[in-house]
């Protein structure tokens, strides 16, 4: 180690490059490592964890496929847990969306709020860190326990203290408890405020005992140990039976089925997640061994400069055990080394970091991922001092100093043809995931919202509200004011068109239930056949309702109908009431492309003529002084709540955040990669212009051109650049075609797209070793033949 540290500097060895490309290929691989592994722990902290599942539904209409979704009425779990003597426990919790409460002293406290049944913490078992016991504290109204992490806001004690609702101030809970906030390897929501469902109906309708319909709560159980959800399904059958489910859904000709999820299973059962943990432990993968790869041809590339002291090593008795620790203590030192700048480099991009993966550096790091990670680093060490090692031991007393350098040079190109394989694997792939945010942050859904602004209209009274609307339409960048209950970048919650008479129901709908006027002028939504709402309809008996063109088909398809649409009644569950078709628009495509989330159902609306939810302004030209200037209109008419003018387009740009990650992740990886891979491209090529500098010359001097000497070395390589960067593109594509399969919007697979990639990587390489040549190639001849 001592010899060892002091080459560290030694002319010739290119040590430094070394230490730098490993501590980049230790930063972004044990990155992505620890990500993986971040991954695969989720709810590893949930005691019980095989025996708890989330209750699921599957049911299935009259001509569609069997449908999942992950939530239920409010009786599923309660009687679960009454019919079936194998569940332990059950519970329940639903949405209460973002709250801002605030306490006696006028601090505020924001985060996720829920409704949770009173046998949460049975189920999900937290540390009380202050209050009343939480097997108590869920079961009266009006009560609530908030996380540690609000505490830390607050700093104070908080139990017993009233909080009000800012948006709703007559809306008062008082603090039970403070729960040990869950962790973020969790598939649980942020969950900052819990409070007793029983409060729920002080809000909203309390759907607690439906068996039927108000599908929002999420359930889960825990089963006795030794049982399993077969054991459940004799329970489950007179549940259903004993309620009337069975009845009701036969009647209306709906399939229905309870499965369970096992909760260790839920995040990694996404395809979306499931792909991309293995697309990032292959990234992990491959920039740990581009690393060792470069650090190895760095290596054998400065075998020339270091044969003869190694041989005098061996005529002084050393044996090849010694030549090994040599090699070895160099790699140690150097991986160690590397280890400590990699940390650096990890700390000094964190915010970048935990901007691409999601979560803090902290929860990336446990112990438990930090000690894989520093044997990982043994390994890589232990590869980085042996495969050299082997090698340097092989260089015997009295070498042929020109047939050793010969032999040494197949070493050289098939490392190089891995990293140039490497490298084109990631710039093909960064090229696929770069098009497909493209195409997806430029898909069309059917309506415009690049020039449109929104706000929330929650808590505010309905006297502002109106004066707003007016004041909004005075301004001349507006095109048009209007509002709506669904936010467009949300898909909507479904209800089911049924025949009244028979009960059978036809088809799940996505409801976007009430808009106001100008819906369809603000969102630039063609209207195919008939009319826009009649406004002077809607006290009377019949409402109207707007469609969209798949809604018309599939009732063509299962019901018959002929002719014109318009003037049709309709009977849509929830609203309860006969409504008319007055109006057929073009499709449109709410809420993400991602196929997991895709909602691929027809849509309706209805109309509302006061402004409720969420105003929405069109703009002629977005600014921001536009911005400005609406954002002033509201404050000044507007003074029951604090509301803030928020873009659409970039709340619609948000639903790809992931995907953007994924592409700055593979961006960021790939250059790293590439800039390892043409480090030891410059190195391979200076060690052959040194060994065959005397070939330049004499060449030169016997009358070749500057393009013969270039042919010399650049056919060779391409030879070796080519196949490799075919080989990288075809991994490639293969990985891109899984990769697509998780959108519902992709862009074709083209040979030119992996062709101009292959085309960019050969470019890049031949530049690079173009100008290391024509360097050499440019020194005097009489210079290289000095030693002849």
């Amino acid at each position: 180690m001592k010899r060892a540290w002091k080459g560290l500097f030694r002319k010739g060895e290119a040590n430094v490059v070394k230490i730098v490309c490993l501590s980049v290929g230790l930063a972004i691989g044990l990155v992505m490592l620890a990500e993986v592994i971040f991954e695969r722990s989720y709810d590893n902290f949930l005691p019980g964890l095989k025996e708890t599942y989330r209750v699921e539904e599957r049911y299935k209409q009259k001509g569609t496929d069997w449908r999942e979704y992950s939530q239920t009425p409010g009786a599923m779990g309660p009687g679960l847990q009454h019919y079936c003597p194998a569940v332990e426990v059950a519970t329940r919790f639903t949405d209460m969306g973002d709250m801002t409460l605030v306490t006696e002293e006028q601090k505020e406290l924001s985060g996720k709020a829920w409704f949770c049944d009173s046998t949460f913490f049975q189920v999900f078992p937290r540390k009380l860190l202050m209050g009343e016991n939480p097997y108590t504290g869920l079961e009266k109204a009006g009560s609530a326990y908030i996380s540690s992490k609000l505490l830390e806001t607050v700093g104070e004690q908080i139990v017993g203290k009233t909080l009000s609702w800012k948006l709703f101030p007559e809306f008062h809970v008082t603090v039970a408890g403070v729960f040990e906030a869950f962790p973020e390897n969790t598939h649980l929501p942020q969950m900052d405020v819990l409070i007793a469902l029983p409060t729920i109906g002080w809000v909203s309708y309390d759907g607690r005992d439906n068996w039927l319909g108000n599908d929002r709560y999420k359930t889960y159980i825990r089963l006795r140990e030794g049982t399993t959800p077969d054991d459940l399904k004799e329970g489950m059958q007179r549940m259903l039976e004993a309620n009337h489910v069975t009845e009701e859904l036969a009647q209306s000709g709906t399939d229905f089925e309870i499965s369970f999820r096992p909760v260790g299973e839920i995040f990694t059962s996404s395809d979306y997640n499931r792909i991309m943990n293995i697309v990032f432990l292959s990234f992990a993968i491959i920039m740990l061994l581009v690393a060792v790869l470069n650090y190895i041809l760095l290596v054998v590339s400065s075998m020339v400069s270091r044969a003869k002291g190694i041989a005098t090593y061996r005529c002084y008795g050393a044996g090849s055990g010694d030549i090994y620790r040599m090699i070895l203590s160099e790699s140690l030192l150097h991986g160690l080394i590397s280890l400590a700048l990699a940390v650096l480099i990890i700390f000094g991009l964190q915010d970048f970091l935990q901007e691409q993966i999601g979560h803090s550096l902290e929860s990336l790091f446990p112990l438990s991922t930090v000690w894989v990670c520093l044997a990982v680093t043994a390994g890589v060490i232990l590869l980085c001092g042996v495969m050299p090692g082997y090698l340097y031991t092989r260089i015997p007393v009295t070498y042929a100093y020109r047939r050793y350098t010969e032999n040494k040079r197949r070493w050289k190109l098939g490392l190089l043809c891995l990293q140039f394989a490497l490298t084109a694997f990631f710039v093909c792939l960064l090229a696929v995931i770069g098009l497909e945010y493209h195409t997806l942050m430029n898909f069309n859904p059917g309506f415009e919202y690049r020039n449109t602004l929104y706000t929330d209209l929650s808590g505010t009274k309905m006297v502002e509200r109106e004066r707003c609307v007016q004041e909004l339409k005075k301004l001349p960048e507006v095109k048009a004011v209007t509002w709506g209950y669904q936010l467009m970048s949300w898909t909507c919650s479904g209800n089911n068109v049924y025949n009244p008479e028979t009960e059978e129901e036809y088809m799940n709908i996505a409801d976007m239930y009430y808009v106001g006027p100008d819906y369809h002028k603000a969102f630039q939504i063609p209207v195919i056949e008939g009319n826009v709402f009649t406004p002077t309809l809607t006290d009377t008996l019949s409402q109207q309702v707007m469609v969209s063109r798949q809604f018309v088909e599939r009732m063509k398809t299962l019901v018959g109908w002929t002719g014109s649409p318009i003037g049709k009644p309709v009977y849509i569950s929830e609203h309860r009431t006969m409504a008319t078709i007055c109006g057929v628009y073009e499709d449109i495509h709410l809420g993400s492309q991602v196929m997991e989330s895709y909602d691929e159902r027809p849509t309706v609306m209805f109309y509302r003529n006061k402004p409720s939810s969420y105003l929405y302004v069109a703009l002629n030209q977005m600014s921001p002084e536009a911005m400005k200037e609406v954002q002033q209109v509201i404050d000044r008419t507007i003074s029951s709540q604090q509301l803030k003018v928020y873009s659409l387009s970039l709340e619609m740009g948000n639903l790809y955040n992931a995907v953007l990650h994924v592409r700055n992740s593979v961006l960021f990886a790939g250059l790293c990669i590439l800039i390892i891979a043409l480090t030891g491209l410059v190195a391979y090529v200076r060690d052959e212009v040194s060994r065959r500098r005397s070939e330049i010359a004499i060449r030169l001097i016997h009358g070749a051109s500057m393009a013969d000497v270039q042919k010399i070395f650049l056919l060779d390589l391409l030879k070796i650049a080519l196949p490799a960067v075919v080989i990288g593109a075809l991994c490639a594509w293969k990985v891109g075609e899984q990769l697509l399969q998780l959108f519902a919007v992709k862009i074709d697979l083209t040979w030119y797209l992996f062709a101009g990639c292959i085309l960019i990587v050969c470019l890049v390489v031949w530049l690079v070793a173009f100008g290391m040549v024509w360097k050499a190639a440019r020194a005097n001849p009489t210079e290289n033949l000095k030693t002849e």
